[in-house]
């Protein structure tokens, strides 16, 4: 299985797992990308994340963004300030968030594979790559239902999340 870094696409090597096939390409960081993200100034760590063609969000372990780069914020059409230091469902305008709790503490949120793919890689390490997501905007009783590809990364105490496509889908 060859691995190259999901930020710069830096070949890191190979590894064969139990049930290997030599043509899966998996994706990791590079020191150099993790020493990037976490040795620059928030100026600099911006502009790094600006430099990758996909929206990248940086969370933590409580489900909040933390900063994210130009394309995410155009993407969501949202200002870093409408952003950082808020749950991910409510970045995302997830029609549950706005429920009593909010993001994160409704029934409806133990379903979410955005934010259960950002846990389990906070808890285990494993990153995710192109897993197919979704999510509903508007309110509950209005809503519309949009899909994503999403990948995650875990770098020291933080998550990227990596929007890999958004496609949307009127409820019906």
């Amino acid at each position: 299985m060859k691995i190259v870094c999901a930020w710069c696409s830096k070949d890191m090597g190979t590894t064969l797992p139990e049930n290997h096939s030599e043509s899966v390409i998996t994706h990791g960081i590079c020191e150099e990308c993790m020493k990037t993200i976490f040795a620059v100034s928030r100026a600099e760590l911006g502009a790094f994340l600006d430099s990758f063609a996909a929206p990248v969000l940086v969370v933590d372990e409580t489900g909040s963004v933390l900063t994210a780069n130009k394309q995410a914020r155009v993407l969501l059409q949202k200002n870093l300030s409408d952003i950082e230091g808020f749950k991910g469902g409510d970045v995302f305008e997830c029609a549950y968030s706005k429920l009593p709790g909010g993001c994160g503490e409704t029934i409806h949120c133990d379903g979410c594979t955005i934010r259960n793919a950002i846990m389990d890689t906070f808890q285990s390490g494993k990153s995710h790559l192109k897993t197919p997501a979704y999510l509903y905007t508007g309110s509950p009783d209005d809503r519309a239902k949009v899909d994503f590809l999403i990948s995650t990364e875990r770098v020291k105490e933080v998550v990227l999340l990596r929007i890999d496509k958004v496609g949307s889908s009127e409820e019906t």
